[in-house]
């Protein structure tokens, strides 16, 4: 399928994901308050972190394996029957690990104390996320795109539908029973999609293979890092906050950055299937041409969407969450300016997956981190509120320069004629 099929079905996908999520974020702002999207941040990226450490961080790895075998029967059989087979222990690991210190782990995140059950729950709903997450890759490694994004869809709708009625009936207990439940949705709607076709039960019925597992990890500390660094700081950020401003105002800033999260999707996600294989197989001259013919396109566009943004901010802030949340309308410009140079820097961090500079990856992604929450605890301290959004900017300007001079040979250098 090729790229502008591929970024219409996207395309649609996220509209409709978009749509759905607005109308949960409003449901969630009028009945769980800011207070809730505080606690439903910490444990989003908990789950984040369960997902990535339970998948072995194989989600590049399933996409490309499966793209390459596709056609060898065998050959196939042996990766997902190892992935299989490692994701099982090691999510199950960490499902019993979460029931078993439900109690420590959820006080720690929220400072909840009465939802403990609620909470074991969202550790049963560990393994049908992981599952439902590597089936989705191996679909994208079949190439099947209309399947991907059909399953994505229904499972978008039906969990919003679900998690409306919940948060509605039973407010932040309605909120916290969805994340464990929107799991099993989300698996279960998969399994009924992919039954028949184009899964084979025989494709799991193969013993684990070590050279597999080793190939499949060449992948995993980049992939585990990305995740484990940001939702880290995103939560060491939040409880900072909590002590410094008080919960209120960390739900304010998890309303930010949800919208600054729908902002950033919506410009990158049409380039996600096509970004990694094609930096893969190009080299120097042809992936110069390409990385400015992507620019092109994603410098005005996020520019555009970024200015109408700060101008409607007071529109979109209100339709989104209630009035209560316009306290974030100061840090939306701040906020937007940060995602707009983000989207352009995010195209070079695509480059350095696909060349697979695992140590370079690594420390950009720890430096990042470090930068981000040492400026939100100075800069708040300094400007106020304000100063988070302040240090999300800043942060990423730094980003986009060290990009820029990492691959300064490839971009700026001027290429020997032939």
């Amino acid at each position: 399928m090729n790229f502008f099929k591929t970024s219409i079905l996207s395309g649609i996908n996220n509209v409709i994901t978009m749509a759905l999520g607005l109308v949960t974020n409003n449901f969630i702002a009028r009945f769980a308050g800011a207070e809730g999207f505080a606690i439903i941040g910490q444990l989003k990226d908990f789950l984040k972190i369960s997902l990535s450490l339970g998948q072995l961080g194989f989600d590049k790895g399933i996409i490309k394996y499966t793209s390459v075998h596709k056609n060898s029967n065998k050959k196939l059989a042996n990766y997902l029957s190892t992935i299989f087979i490692s994701q099982l222990a090691i999510a199950g690991f960490i499902a019993l690990i979460t029931i078993i210190f439900n109690q420590e782990l959820l006080t720690y995140l929220t400072g909840l104390k009465n939802y403990y059950n609620y909470f074991v729950l969202i550790g049963l709903s560990i393994l049908p996320m992981v599952f439902y997450t590597s089936g989705m890759s191996v679909l994208n490694g079949l190439h099947e795109i209309k399947k991907f994004t059909l399953i994505s869809i229904v499972a978008n709708i039906i969990g919003s539908t679900v998690a409306i009625l919940l948060i509605y009936k039973y407010e932040l207990k309605g909120v916290l029973i969805n994340l464990a439940l929107f799991q099993f949705i989300n698996f279960s709607i998969f399994i009924l999609f992919v039954l028949r076709k184009p899964f084979k039960t025989n494709w799991f019925k193969n013993k684990f293979h070590k050279k597999e597992f080793r190939d499949l990890t060449r992948f995993s500390l980049m992939s585990i890092c990305g995740v484990l660094v940001l939702s880290i700081t995103l939560i060491a950020i939040r409880k900072y906050l909590t002590t410094y401003l008080g919960l209120e105002y960390t739900g304010y800033w998890e309303g930010l950055w949800r919208l600054s999260t729908i902002f950033t999707t919506m410009l990158t996600s049409a380039f996600g299937f096509y970004l990694l294989p094609t930096f893969s197989k190009l080299y120097t001259k042809h992936l110069r041409k390409e990385i400015f013919n992507i620019w092109k396109l994603t410098i005005p566009i996020s520019i555009l969407a970024g200015i109408l943004l700060i101008i409607l901010r007071e529109f979109v802030i209100t339709l989104v969450y209630t009035k209560e949340f316009l306290i974030i309308s100061s840090l939306l410009i701040f906020q937007v300016l940060g995602d707009i140079i983000k989207i352009n820097s995010w195209i070079l961090g695509n480059l350095i997956l696909a060349k697979v500079h695992v140590k370079t990856f690594i420390s950009v992604q720890i430096c990042w981190s470090v930068v981000f929450f040492t400026l939100s605890i100075v800069l708040t301290q300094q400007l106020g509120f304000i100063g988070i959004a302040v240090a999300y900017l800043i942060t990423y300007l730094l980003h986009f320069i060290f990009m820029n001079l990492y691959f300064r040979k490839l971009l700026w250098r001027k290429l020997p004629r032939i």
